[in-house]
């Protein structure tokens, strides 16, 4: 399981870079690719702590955080593709309704309890 999660989080730090390297072109100067190539190091930061988060608690919460995070980060990724390659109007309709229920999954995120585990009672 260590192997996968290690392999997993390898693989989209692989996409992650290989995106940002196809962005370089399109872009004006080095301060505009240093700002982007932050936002995707901290978008690529929440994606591990919300993938760390689901494996360790089995919650709604968590089910909600993760998928919070996962629309948040293909949100992203079809904005530059609509920005810098072609702007598609079926790209942007899935880029505003991915950006949408981003928004309900956040408040479903702080609404929901967290409830402790089952395990915990019982040690």
């Amino acid at each position: 399981m260590l192997i996968f999660f290690f392999l997993l989080i390898g693989l989209n730090v692989y996409f992650v870079v290989q995106h940002i390297q196809e962005l370089e072109i399109y872009m004006a100067g080095i301060i505009e690719f240093g700002v982007y190539s932050i936002y995707y190091i901290n978008l690529l930061v929440l994606a591990i702590v919300a993938l760390i988060y689901y494996l360790n608690s089995y919650s709604r919460k968590s089910v909600f955080f993760i998928t919070l995070v996962m629309a948040i980060v293909v949100s992203d990724i079809l904005r530059d593709m609509a920005l810098f390659y072609f702007p598609d109007t079926s790209v942007l309709l899935m880029n505003n309704f991915l950006g949408m229920s981003a928004v309900i999954l956040s408040f479903l995120f702080f609404a929901t309890e967290e409830k402790k585990l089952r395990l915990i009672n019982l040690v």
